[in-house]
């Protein structure tokens, strides 16, 4: 049986290692690493009770969040050398567009898939609002940590154990996968294709 512990009591080390490991996690561009496993793990560990919970879930959805500063850094890192890419100016225009909010939104709660780690990158290159982002990118992250913590608990961990599969080599498995996605979408002429979307737009809508 469980020994239920409060984590604010007992010792903030604790919800400090949550921080830590959420925002590692998450340093990394396209690394999908399972933060939200492994503060469950915590939970299991330490007493599931609702008051913890909520504190893991805030805890490790603003360490998640934070952590996206470094990657928004990678964007600032890459104007240099993506100074003459012609996607720029059509990714500058979606980011000052009223739909940039909403796609940051949900691409940070999209579980297993780090799309939010492209838009920072972009909002990196383009000189867009740290601060915007993150105050988008934090609940966002809460959010994502409310759902996948409380189905962790009560299914998915014990899946993985029945079926013997070890998160953190699907979390490097991801990783590859999705740096090799990112230099494919680097090397992809966007502002063609958006030019060519245009154009057949413009072509249909003529009398």
């Amino acid at each position: 049986m469980l020994m239920n512990f409060n984590l604010m009591s007992t010792s903030i080390s604790i919800l400090t290692a949550i921080f830590v490991i959420s925002f590692i996690s998450n340093i990394i561009p396209f690394a999908g690493a399972p933060y939200t496993l492994i503060a469950t793990d915590f939970l299991i560990t330490y007493g599931i009770t609702p008051k913890n919970l909520i504190l893991v879930i805030i805890i490790s959805g603003i360490g998640a969040a934070l952590a996206k500063s470094l990657t928004y850094l990678l964007g600032i890192i890459l104007r240099k050398p993506l100074r003459n890419n012609r996607n720029i100016p059509l990714l500058d225009k979606f980011i000052k567009s009223r739909y940039f909010p909403l796609a940051l939104f949900i691409t940070a709660i999209i579980p297993g898939l780090p799309l939010d780690d492209y838009l920072y990158i972009g909002g990196g290159l383009t000189k867009a609002s740290l601060i915007k982002m993150l105050l988008i990118t934090v609940p966002s992250k809460i959010l994502k940590s409310a759902i996948e913590i409380p189905i962790e608990l009560f299914g998915i961990i014990k899946i993985s154990n029945i079926i013997n599969v070890n998160p953190l080599f699907l979390s490097i498995g991801l990783t590859i996968l999705f740096i090799i996605l990112g230099v494919i979408l680097v090397k992809i002429d966007w502002y063609s294709i958006y030019e060519k979307i245009v154009q057949k737009y413009l072509n249909n809508r003529r009398p």
